[in-house]
């Protein structure tokens, strides 16, 4: 176990990737972030999800995040097929809560920044200065078809959501303003009210591409990674940092993982075996192949023999790179991310109510007692 010493007095935020996104019946079985069949107690439902806000709000954690599709999922069980409103939902936790940090996901290319602006704004005033919003290009052709848009292809998305957010910024920032661009024009823009927090509220990303990673590095504040490994993460989180101060600006750093914690390493990696063996590997294909907007056999060249086997078996037990064990293994694998330049982490978990509490109690502590977070002033 490490000790207070070595770990200084860092904070490391924590929060939930929220089950808004997964399925439910009749749509599939009920999953979130496991494509697989093995039982999974997690509902995407409103009062679920408020649930989880009301036990980090009484744990002292921070942020609750949340996810958004808008097409068929993936494979036989129709993974992520089921999703809540982020928008909706971010205002009606925002009346119920008072501490945590509430992230709405919008995709640039399926709504207008200036509608964007004007909810953000509301947003942030119904939640005190306490809503941020997450940006994203697009990588499932599903969500698009299903809307008749076209997928542009990787650079143009990028260049599209650079210039939404150049947009967004301007509505929050500036009054009568003429904007001409490529896929925006604007005539004398204007945005009341203005968001609570000043300049604007804060931006996420998680595009790891060059394109992806220069887009937050220029524009937003939170860079998402979700490399596999602490070695991975350090060398992505020494990459943004490098890109955004030659922009002038600081970029902290975020990652989601998947926790299967159990009394013991044994007793986890058997229920390990459990999810594997009922997994849904088609809608992991699926899955997988649309995030990386290449196929598997491209991938397996790129990765080596044997990879994709494993990168299957990765995105079956849940988006995010999965630690498992024991609690002490828990709190050991959380801090090595803090090692390697993480500054915050959402968690997620196969009975997700239950296990957020056992986090709570079990893990939380355990980081306070090394130092990697500070206990809640009261």
């Amino acid at each position: 176990m490490l000790s207070a010493s070595s770990k200084g007095t860092r904070h490391l935020e924590l929060g939930v990737f929220a089950p808004t996104v997964g399925c439910m019946p009749p749509a599939g079985n009920q999953s979130f972030m496991l494509i697989s069949a093995a039982e999974q107690c997690t509902d995407i439902t409103f009062a679920s999800n408020r649930r989880l806000a009301e036990i980090l709000e009484r744990a002292g954690l921070e942020i609750f995040f949340m996810a958004q599709r808008m097409g068929a999922g993936f494979g036989p069980s129709r993974f992520w097929t089921t999703s809540l409103d982020s928008f909706a939902t971010a205002a009606a936790l925002a009346t119920v809560t008072e501490r945590i940090k509430i992230v709405s996901t919008v995709h640039t290319a399926l709504f207008h920044p200036g509608v964007v602006a004007r909810m953000g704004a509301t947003l942030d005033q119904i939640s005190n200065g306490r809503w941020g919003l997450n940006i994203v290009s697009g990588w499932s052709e599903k969500d698009f078809h299903m809307l008749g848009i076209p997928l542009r292809e990787h650079e143009e998305r990028y260049r599209l959501s650079a210039e939404f957010i150049e947009v967004l910024k301007k509505f929050w920032t500036t009054d009568w303003f003429d904007y001409t661009g490529q896929y925006f024009t604007i005539h004398q823009g204007t945005c009341e009210p203005k968001p609570v927090q000043y300049p604007h509220p804060p931006l996420y990303n998680a595009g790891s591409s060059p394109a992806g990673r220069d887009l937050t590095a220029r524009y937003c504040d939170y860079y998402f990674t979700g490399a596999p490994t602490a070695e991975q993460v350090k060398g992505e989180v020494a990459d943004i940092r490098a890109r955004a101060a030659a922009y002038g600006r600081q970029v902290r750093c975020l990652t989601y993982v998947f926790i299967l914690c159990r009394d013991s390493e044994r007793q986890a990696q058997k229920e390990v075996e459990e999810i594997l063996a009922q997994g849904d590997y088609k809608g992991a294909r699926e899955f997988v192949e649309a995030l990386s907007g290449q196929t598997l056999g491209t991938l397996r060249s790129a990765l080596g023999e044997g990879s994709v086997e494993e990168l299957l078996r990765r995105a079956v037990l849940g988006v995010g790179s999965p630690i498992i064990g024991s609690p002490e293994q828990v709190t050991e694998a959380l801090s090595q991310l803090q090692e390697a330049g993480i500054d915050g982490v959402l968690v997620t978990f196969r009975h997700m109510t239950e296990e957020l509490q056992e986090f709570v109690e079990k893990i939380v502590p355990r980081l306070e007692q090394i130092g990697a977070r500070q206990p809640r002033s009261s």
